[in-house]
């Protein structure tokens, strides 16, 4: 797929226009892309890495004020542990593969060849950088109210355990051990226009309903409903989930 394709696939999975298209390129260019011939072509001056600055300090301030709404009752320093949590390189690395941009990311050939694409690291600093684009696309309010959206089915889980996408395979184990079966989870109800949909599920133990999520993605929604279970099941069982007598 030729780059310009590239990038307009890419602002089709947007649920807003983006008009800025040379700074929406630019997310994508890692600073070992800038010596291939192929950029040298197309004059791309410079890498990803200024505006991965900027979405740093965006995002964090916007956790910061969500994590600060939310819990009330936590303290400074716990809350500063939750928000390393979710906007450390692990997470950041999997809402980007949440949003393919692995698929758009112009590397050199060798950081590609050796597997950049899928490198956390890349990826974190391209997901930065995209909510820098937005934030100069669209203003403070806007990103605020998108990265809230994102950020919800993590938030819900973000004091209970400090993985954000292992809910679903730690809550499989757990009920596996304890229960001797799987999880099941199911869609309850999907909402709104297309480019805004939101899906509620449940997850049900044994016949019984342990957690439900909420989130603008049906896999999203499930891992809000599995870090949910697990706080009912630490509720029930304690931190070591006894085997059933």
């Amino acid at each position: 797929m030729k780059k310009e394709a590239a990038i307009e696939e890419f602002c089709r999975t947007l649920p807003f226009r983006f008009n800025d298209m040379d700074l929406l390129r630019k997310v994508f260019v890692h600073r070992s892309y800038l010596n291939e011939k192929e950029s040298l072509r197309l004059k791309t001056l410079e890498s990803n890495e200024r505006l991965e600055f900027l979405g740093d300090a965006v995002l964090s301030n916007i956790i910061s004020h969500m994590l600060f709404r939310k819990y009330p009752d936590i303290d400074e320093g716990e809350l500063t542990k939750i928000r390393s949590r979710l906007v450390n390189r692990h997470t950041l690395s999997g809402l980007a593969k949440g949003l393919a941009l692995d698929k758009y990311m112009l590397l050199g050939k060798g950081e590609r060849a050796s597997g950049g694409a899928g490198n956390p690291t890349i990826l974190a600093g391209a997901f930065e950088a995209l909510i820098a684009a937005m934030y100069f696309e669209l203003g403070f309010k806007m990103v605020f109210s998108y990265i809230e959206t994102m950020y919800a089915p993590l938030l819900d889980a973000s004091a209970i355990e400090p993985g954000h996408f292992d809910y679903k395979p730690r809550l499989q184990e757990v009920t596996q051990r304890v229960f001797k079966e799987p999880p099941r989870y199911r869609l309850i109800r999907e909402e709104g226009p297309p480019h805004k949909r939101t899906f509620e599920v449940e997850v049900i133990i044994t016949g019984e309903v342990f957690g439900k999520g909420t989130a603008s993605k049906k896999k999203d929604a499930e891992q809000s409903a599995a870090a949910s279970a697990l706080k009912e099941l630490e509720n029930r069982y304690g931190g070591i989930f006894p085997e059933r007598s």
